[in-house]
């Protein structure tokens, strides 16, 4: 038995000015062949639970191609065909060894000519395969599911944890389900309830509300003898009909009653997950200077999650970095900002050498204003390659381009050549020879996925919210395209479905 396997994802936040094309898809390349298993294998990857599971049951894996889910404007057309051609190509030419396919897909992409990019991925590969070949696929949490996705597959299967940590869980259930149809054991039916919710809390699984919801999931998937079952928390920042909350069940009895029922339950805590009120970086500075001085260790995490480059932000934002070093803070290092002009000037220049010049704020004046750089000292300088420790990722190689760390005054500043998603963990300061245990103010850009990594190390954490295209304020956003009602737009927004 044979089985091609791939990943394609990508998250579109359509507020997001501009298009992505295949350099911004893929910074580091889209892979192909073997190089898939030598990525991801025994990692935390969806990919890795999916290798992981085929060897388990003694399957042989047919790559395809994988491309790392890295958010932003919609995609262009040409990238979308480039992308998902090379996976149509390998389904073709190798159409006559695999009986079954499994995917990563992200669950929250669009294209220019799409604002579905999951569902076209799946009708190409049906076009190959027709109707009755099985396919599974894992998903993010935040995909806005569509009923065209269930209708194109067998199976979707969703990450329960955000930070995603269990990412691999997800890639081995899909992979060990799609097997067991394979082998005749399983025929499992996919019921989807789209709730009309726009999810903004943090939406962190390890505080409430979501915690409790997801520990519900999994014991009613436990009591039910459900195959699974997941509350997509949905991607708020894409102005699509499609986008919202909802609730997907796979099992071979009854998984629509099961949905309904576990959509019940969440929509009673609709309430609680409005979103959350973060300070702006004066006051967000001031909160960490008081955490700084209470009895104990360890240093200060500010993350910047208005501009988070894993919601669709541009991750040149100064709001931040200009409060820091307005304050001139000792012991206080930003990691990372994006700006390819002073990363290339710096290794230019050289270690020891000055940089001066305009910083950050080039996307859009939204991230606030460039700041002007006068003799920045180069401290080290590096070619960006490194490797994951978070456990989301951990085991899995990444490249900013040229790094530098700068610095000015007492704060030390990481600039990166490429914007390869958010912060995830210190690879982007220890690359540049920075230990961050030897600080006391780590700032960075990220909404909830640094905390897998800096939760459990840092003394404290604060939040700040700036505006930026990742902000969690509801009123920053218009929405043309979205159902209506729907909640917290539309505070007395009806479910029918379930009366």
């Amino acid at each position: 038995m044979k089985i091609l396997f791939g990943r394609i994802g990508y998250e579109t936040n359509t507020f997001a000015p501009g298009a992505a094309n295949l350099d911004r898809w893929a910074p580091n390349g889209l892979l192909m062949g073997d190089d898939i298993f030598t990525q991801f294998r025994n990692t935390p990857d969806y990919l890795g639970g999916m290798i992981r599971a085929a060897e388990d049951c003694a399957v042989e894996l047919i790559p395809s191609v994988a491309v790392h889910d890295i958010a932003g404007p919609r995609l262009t057309k040409e990238a979308v065909e480039y992308v998902v051609g090379e996976l149509v190509r390998v389904a073709e030419e190798r159409r006559s060894e695999y009986t079954g396919i499994c995917m990563m897909l992200h669950g929250a992409g669009c294209a220019e000519d799409t604002d579905d990019l999951e569902a076209y991925t799946l009708e190409r590969l049906r076009e190959v395969v027709g109707p009755d070949m099985p396919i599974t696929a894992a998903l993010d949490l935040h995909g806005n599911i569509t009923p065209k996705m269930v209708e194109l597959s067998n199976g979707l299967f969703g990450c329960k944890q955000y930070p995603h940590i269990d990412m691999a869980d997800a890639g081995y259930l899909a992979m060990n389900t799609l097997i067991g149809m394979l082998r005749g054991g399983v025929t499992p039916q996919t019921a989807l309830v789209q709730l009309p919710l726009l999810v903004f809390k943090m939406g962190h699984t390890s505080v409430e509300p979501l915690k409790s919801v997801t520990e519900y999931i999994a014991d009613y998937v436990d009591k039910h003898d459900l195959i699974d079952a997941t509350f997509f928390q949905g991607f708020a920042l894409a102005d699509v009909p499609c986008v919202g909350a909802s609730v997907v069940v796979v099992s071979e009895n009854g998984a629509e009653d099961a949905a309904f029922e576990i959509a019940k339950y969440v929509w009673e805590k609709r309430e609680q997950m409005k979103a959350d009120e973060f300070p702006m970086p004066d006051a967000a500075v001031d909160l960490a200077l008081a955490e700084l001085k209470k009895p104990g260790a360890g240093y200060i995490v500010i993350n910047e999650r208005s501009d988070n480059a894993g919601g669709g932000a541009p991750g040149d934002g100064t709001h931040l970095l200009r409060e820091i070093l307005a304050r001139d803070l000792p012991k206080a290092i930003f990691g990372y900002i994006y700006d390819p002009e002073i990363a290339v000037l710096a290794h230019k220049v050289g270690v020891g050498g000055a940089v001066s010049g305009l910083l950050g704020a080039k996307t859009d004046e939204l991230h606030g204003t460039p700041i002007e750089l006068r003799d920045a000292k180069v401290c080290a300088l590096s070619d960006g390659n490194t490797v994951y420790v978070t456990p989301m990722y951990a085991q899995v190689p990444v490249c900013y381009g040229k790094t530098a760390r700068l610095r000015v005054g007492n704060v030390d500043i990481i600039v990166t050549q490429i914007l390869y998603d958010q912060t995830y963990d210190d690879r982007p300061f220890l690359l540049t020879g920075a230990d961050i245990m030897q600080y006391q103010i780590i700032c960075i850009k990220s909404a909830v996925h640094f905390r897998a990594f800096f939760e459990p190390r840092a003394k404290a954490i604060v939040t700040t919210d700036p505006p930026g295209l990742s902000t969690g304020k509801m009123s920053a956003y218009n929405w043309d395209k979205a159902r209506r009602p729907i909640y917290p737009i539309d505070l007395d927004t009806p479910f029918d479905l379930l009366s």
